[in-house]
């Protein structure tokens, strides 16, 4: 057991050391960016952060207040786009019925009979200007309309 215990604080050691070596590295700056392995003319920057408690305490106020504040914007900006639609959708709803047909005069059973009529004869007329369509189509070639040329010189 005693091998187990000299193991475990050999590799905690070991474990600790190198952690510390990892966190020592600090961040390059190589011309516009930022890199933690140096390169040629890079510059070490110190990146901890200087802040005391009380500034950090602020800064996290700050950072919960303007949350707030941008939540409550959103809700207000959400409800006032809703009663936008519920207009807009109001005033289509009203524009449709303004340009809506009005519905035509009540026809008499004479008046009906006559316009059933007149339709009956629109299309007869109709149907007998259809022509049958050929169930083959047989492309041809023009006639050559060119007359010969009587002047001396032009032939074709």
């Amino acid at each position: 057991m005693n091998a187990r215990l000299a193991f475990t604080i050999i590799f905690i050691a070991i474990y600790s050391i190198s952690i510390g070596a990892i966190g020592q590295t600090g961040v390059y700056r190589c011309g516009n960016s930022y890199s933690q392995k140096p390169c040629n003319d890079a510059v070490l920057v110190d990146v901890q952060d200087t802040r005391t408690a009380e500034q950090k305490v602020q800064a996290d106020a700050n950072i919960r207040r303007d949350t707030e504040t941008g939540k409550t914007m959103e809700k207000e900006r959400l409800a006032q786009e809703a009663q936008q639609r519920t207009a807009q959708a109001k005033l289509t709803a009203a524009e449709k019925k303004q340009s809506a047909p009005k519905p035509k005069k009540t026809a008499s059973a004479a008046n009906t009979a006559d316009a059933t009529a007149a339709k009956g004869k629109r299309k007869k007329s109709t149907e007998s200007r259809k022509r049958p369509t050929p169930e083959v189509f047989t492309a041809s070639a023009p006639a050559d309309k060119t007359k010969p040329s009587t002047r001396p010189g032009k032939q074709h």
